[in-house]
């Protein structure tokens, strides 16, 4: 059994968040490349709320890995303004489809590239989980535009990331004594 006493916020349960928060983002941004590269049309209403859920699930983890006692609101609004940016960029792919500039078969994979970036670059000043989840968002959109059947690779990259961040957390762990 875990000590609560010890200062570790959520000890018992952390690495079990941590697994979901990173299944639940590669799943999400998985089935928007692909349904986007189905339909194209109709999907800027997800990659928008997928670009706020993610920002929701950065907030979460950082407050989860937070030590106790410190003051985490100016994080949290340093990574809103992330992820707000994100949402911004997702925008933009959409005003150029507008205008003509590029086409709807396109979105999956800019917007995949947009959210492997930002997830990357969010992990990079947070959370080095969110390094392994950008890496996979990458490689999987990588693997979609250079792969027809692309869905078991989409599979086997997030098991793998998956099991680096347990993989690393509990050597971590091991070695923090």
């Amino acid at each position: 059994m875990t000590d609560l006493s010890s200062g570790r916020r959520f000890e018992f349960w952390r690495p079990a968040f941590d697994v979901a928060a990173g299944a639940v983002m590669l799943v999400l941004a998985f089935i928007g490349i692909a349904a986007s590269d189905v339909s194209g049309s109709g999907s800027q209403i997800y990659w928008s709320g997928l670009a706020i859920v993610f920002g929701l699930i950065c907030i979460a983890l950082d407050w989860m890995h937070e030590p106790p006692g410190s003051a985490w609101a100016q994080p949290a609004l340093r990574t809103a303004l992330h992820w707000f940016g994100v949402l911004i960029a997702i925008e933009l792919v959409y005003v150029f489809i507008d205008a003509g500039r590029l086409t709807n078969t396109s979105t999956g994979l800019l917007n995949g590239t947009i959210l492997a970036l930002g997830t990357f670059t969010s992990g990079a000043h947070t959370n080095w989980r969110l390094v392994v989840i950008g890496a996979a968002l990458g490689l999987g959109t990588v693997a979609v535009a250079y792969i027809e059947q692309y869905l078991w690779i989409l599979f086997a990259l997030a098991l793998l990331a998956l099991g680096l961040i347990i993989f690393v957390a509990r050597w971590r762990r091991r070695r923090d004594g």
